[in-house]
């Protein structure tokens, strides 16, 4: 298993966002990550990429507790923009060359041009899809065991969600696992090897497509039941 979670719980101040969350997600899998708004998303995301310290239980990347050493395996895309104002695309890829063992700068000139990404640009100056490109473009640079991706195309219009979809699939890392939250499920169900829902901070899917397939449901099918079910 890629992650392992026991018996994991988060707060803000009195608002419990995760409760006794236990889970296992297998290596090598395209894992959906559904729940609406609050649910506890990205939060779970944050804590998975050593971001958020404070929760309880138990989380294991790869058999390692998040740390310095289950950083240089994960490659995480927020939902929010994280590069400085003053960088340039161009800054933007030297950095992560730097910084991260297992980025290819060729891939991402490669991206840069596939997204008409002018590497002289600020980020300050470019549009929310832009800056989610930018954001994307880094992160499927890098050959790492676990992408985490918040909303990547949350930004972008429909005419460019299945171009960058097309990307994602083909440049994340072989046997690598893709964790995916997203909303817009009609578009990446057929991606998904694995589903897992959450709604009112607690687990209610966990299990692979082909046993959503064999109800005769389809992803967003059961997606209303549960969702509607636990809100």
């Amino acid at each position: 298993m890629i992650i392992q979670v026991r018996d994991l719980n988060k707060s803000y101040g009195s608002r419990q966002v995760l409760k006794d969350v236990s889970f296992d997600l297998p290596k090598g899998k395209i894992i959906g990550l559904l729940g609406p708004n609050g649910c506890g998303k990205t939060t779970l995301m944050k804590i998975l990429t050593g971001i958020i310290h404070d929760y309880d239980g138990t989380v294991l990347i790869d058999g390692h507790s998040p740390g310095i050493h289950t950083k240089g395996l994960t490659a995480y895309m927020s939902e929010r923009t994280y590069l400085a104002d003053w960088f340039k695309a161009s800054d933007a890829i030297n950095f992560f060359s730097d910084f991260f063992a297992d980025f290819d700068k060729n891939k991402a000139y490669d991206f840069a041009g596939a997204f008409d990404l002018d590497l002289r640009q600020n980020v300050r100056t470019m549009s929310k899809g832009m800056q989610e490109k930018m954001q994307l473009l880094l992160i499927m640079s890098r050959s790492a065991k676990l992408y985490l991706l918040d909303e990547p195309l949350g930004g972008v219009d429909p005419a460019a969600r299945a171009m960058i979809l097309d990307i994602i699939m083909k440049n994340y890392a072989q046997d690598s696992t893709l964790m995916l939250s997203t909303h817009i499920i009609n578009d990446l169900e057929k991606s998904f090897d694995h589903v897992m829902m959450l709604g009112n901070g607690s687990i209610l899917v966990n299990t692979g497509i082909e046993t959503i397939k064999n109800t005769g449901k389809s992803v967003e099918d059961v997606f209303k039941e549960m969702i509607g079910y636990a809100w």
